[in-house]
């Protein structure tokens, strides 16, 4: 297999359905990390996808291999998520402005910023609304947790197992980052049979928008704005009264 290109995208996601059409621009696959690397060709662009699993330290793993394994552009991620707020509902496609590594709602949680660049040529080709994404350990099934998450910083807000993590390993290679993902359910109550009965149609849905996005980063007209090497870092928030 020839060596990845000198401008080569990394994306991920955590199950093999949040791929979508993806999977059918596959054109080699390699192990790296023993992570399996697909290589994929999107138009005259070739890119790297993983397929995570679910949860923060897979999607660190899969990050680090994506690397290792030659992105050296930017990373995007992808998936589904569950909306926290009421302005979300179960098939919106929201653009991550930040991710927060959310542990115990305190200072000491960590948030990453999403490239300003990225976003902007995203929404471009897929519109939908912008909040910030809550990396949690496991999934959120309870109303007051979700409540609590909700309160605990201002503004939109969706939940998922996976983006602040794998931002966490792009930034330190110096790489910007973007997420979009389509929500699948409104955590809390019921939240897995809402999952359940809205991932078959949606799981791939931020995948697919994928073409379109590399067609405007190549086509020159919205550049990424971060060279390698000058990603902004993780930021500690302000901390947050007690809820």
């Amino acid at each position: 297999m020839p060596p990845p290109s000198p401008a080569t995208l990394g994306i991920l996601c955590a199950l093999q359905g949040e791929l979508g059409a993806l999977v059918e621009r596959r054109v080699a696959a390699r192990t790296v990390l023993g992570v399996e690397i697909l290589e994929l060709e999107l138009d005259t662009t070739r890119a790297l996808a993983v397929v995570s699993g679910v949860g923060k330290v897979r999607a660190a793993h899969a990050a680090a291999a994506l690397v290792a394994a030659g992105m050296d552009r930017a990373l995007l991620v992808v998936g589904t998520c569950g909306a926290l707020v009421r302005q979300l509902a179960p098939g919106d496609l929201v653009h991550a402005t930040s991710a927060l590594e959310f542990s115990s709602g305190t200072r000491h949680d960590r948030e990453a910023i999403a490239d300003a660049h990225l976003r902007a040529a995203w929404r471009e080709v897929a519109p939908g609304p912008e909040a910030r994404f809550f990396t949690v350990d496991v999934a959120v099934l309870s109303p007051w947790r979700r409540l609590r998450l909700a309160r605990s910083r201002p503004g939109p807000a969706a939940v998922e197992m996976e983006t602040a993590a794998a931002a966490c390993v792009a930034q330190s290679a110096g790489l910007p980052w973007a997420a979009l993902r389509t929500v699948t359910d409104r955590a809390g109550f019921r939240a897995g049979k809402s999952f359940q009965k809205h991932f078959p149609a949606h799981g791939g849905r931020a995948a697919d928008t994928l073409p379109a996005l590399v067609r405007i980063l190549t086509s020159g007209r919205q550049p990424l704005g971060l060279e390698r090497g000058s990603a902004r870092k993780y930021h500690s928030p302000p901390a947050q009264e007690p809820l």
